[in-house]
């Protein structure tokens, strides 16, 4: 704070140290902060130490990951938008392909495209945990190494931050208490931008620039921060290690966090699903579909999700880009590759022989399906923060027009109103001429359980039965990547418990 001035609102008793005499009129009260000291242990990065700092570790090797961070480095765009920032960075400094558009033809990571494990609005007022940047790092096509400080200690800490550090392929994203670096605030997360080995400091690249610059810090303070616990979690904070992985994201069905039950269903398929099939009396396949289904919390559509991508309308004939015909190609293939599967043939048959639909399958129609993908491609691509959970003009879209690409893949666009013009959404299609439906999401569901989980059937032929309708080294091969994505990301649910 300025001498002289108490806060913001007094700030009409300013007097200028320099210039006592001037007229306090020109010495009018402006609302907001502009940024904050940096408190010691702090050093700034770009004073006279900072650089020094800096140039010992370059040439120490510590500097690696530094050059690709900052060509990156962004500001967070809300004050609660650190861990969305944070990731944003790293994923476009590992040169992660997002695989949708950001703005005109560019595909690029942004805070607004990172929604899929919790709505921006509630991040927007309530920040995000540990496990859910985990989670979005998951889903954007990276590989996420996190681990609690509660399981860690200062020498193993020290390791990573070295690894990192001396790495242009990997970062790290730490989560930390500001208050322990003597700052304001609490919870915060900013990737680590460089190590210096002899004076043992680490260098924060802080995502919240409007108030503190880039710095270094001794590296058990910064330990110490994070090594606390989040109160609104009840668990230690930590440090996670992004890397890019070699194998491509999800094409077709992702996992969601963000429906209210996503924690009794993780806990459903992690421990429960076992107990369900162990006690039950199946005598066949069909019988152990049934129990799941009956026991299932929820619905399955609400937890799994299958993916359209959104863009702005081109033109009336809804032609598509050869890049977007790509996907929708892979997407296709992944579909027809499923519905090809024994698992959902048997699925299929047993549930068209079933007078009634279990509820864990109710199917929402294209038309709704569409129209709420058409109102948060609003939100994404017109600017801003959809605040509404539904929207009237999206939700009515009625227009379907259907195309084909050179190969046959099916592709529905519907035209959802938005006030600066229309977004379509290509959705793909299967060989029987359908969008994904319930059938499609249980199948790749199930697909995507460890084998341990059918082992606890009691009835030998049904479990060696439904063992074999589960392997996953049996399916083609973008299948087989799509149920190892799923996998991979029902592992991280069931690891974050918060």
């Amino acid at each position: 704070m300025i001498p002289g001035k108490c806060c913001a609102t007094c700030a009409h008793h300013y007097i200028d140290p320099i210039n006592p005499r001037a007229p306090r009129a020109a010495m009018a009260a402006v609302a907001g902060l502009y940024r904050r000291v940096l408190p010691l242990p702090g050093i700034d990065f770009t004073c006279r130490e900072g650089k020094e700092i800096f140039r010992e570790a370059l040439e120490d090797g510590t500097m690696e990951g530094f050059f690709k961070l900052i060509a990156h480095f962004q500001t967070q765009a809300e004050p609660a938008f650190c861990g969305l920032a944070s990731l944003s960075m790293v994923l476009n400094s590992l040169s992660i392909d997002p695989g949708r558009k950001w703005k005109g033809p560019w595909r690029w990571f942004d805070e607004s495209m990172l929604d899929c494990c919790e709505p921006l609005e509630k991040v927007k007022t309530d920040g995000i945990s540990f496990a859910k940047v985990t989670c979005l790092g998951e889903c954007s096509g990276a590989r996420v190494e996190a681990v609690r400080a509660s399981e860690s200690s200062l020498e193993d800490f020290r390791s990573v931050v070295k690894k990192c550090c001396s790495s242009e392929d990997e970062h790290l994203i730490a989560s930390y208490n500001r208050q322990l670096l003597k700052q304001t605030g609490t919870g915060h997360f900013s990737p680590i931008g460089g190590y210096h080995e002899r004076r043992d400091m680490a260098l924060i690249l802080d995502v919240a620039r409007f108030k503190y610059p880039p710095h270094w810090v001794p590296l058990n303070v910064l330990w110490d921060a994070v090594n606390t616990v989040d109160v609104s979690t009840g668990k230690s904070r930590g440090f996670m290690v992004v890397t890019k992985r070699s194998e491509p994201p999800s094409l077709l069905f992702t996992s969601s966090c963000k429906v209210e039950n996503w924690r009794d269903v993780s806990r459903f398929l992690s421990q429960e699903l076992r107990v369900v099939v162990r006690n039950g009396k199946m005598t066949s396949v069909e019988d152990v579909f049934s129990a799941i289904l009956e026991t299932f919390p929820g619905k399955v559509t609400g937890f799994v999700k299958w993916i359209v991508e959104v863009r702005r309308s081109n033109d009336e004939s809804g032609k598509l880009d050869n890049d977007e015909m790509q996907r929708l190609t892979l997407k296709t293939n992944v579909l027809n590759q499923l519905r090809s599967t024994d698992m959902y043939k048997r699925l299929a048959g047993w549930l068209k022989s079933t007078p009634s639909c279990p509820c864990a399958l109710s199917e929402k129609s294209l038309t709704d399906e569409v129209g709420e993908a058409s109102c948060q491609g609003k939100s994404l691509l017109c600017g801003g923060l959809h605040k509404s959970k539904s929207c009237a003009s999206c939700v009515s879209c009625k227009r379907m027009t259907r195309t084909t690409d050179g190969q046959g893949a099916g592709v529905l666009i519907g035209d959802g109103g938005v006030k600066d013009g229309n977004v379509q959404v290509i959705v793909p299609t299967g060989s029987c001429e359908l969008h994904p439906t319930p059938v499609d999401v249980v199948t790749v569901l199930l697909l995507a359980q460890p084998s341990e989980t059918w082992s606890e059937i009691p009835n030998s032929e049904v479990r060696l039965e439904f063992v074999n309708l589960g392997a996953t080294d049996k399916l083609p091969d973008l299948l087989q990547l799509e149920v190892v994505h799923l996998q991979r990301q029902l592992r991280v649910l069931n690891c974050s418990d918060e």
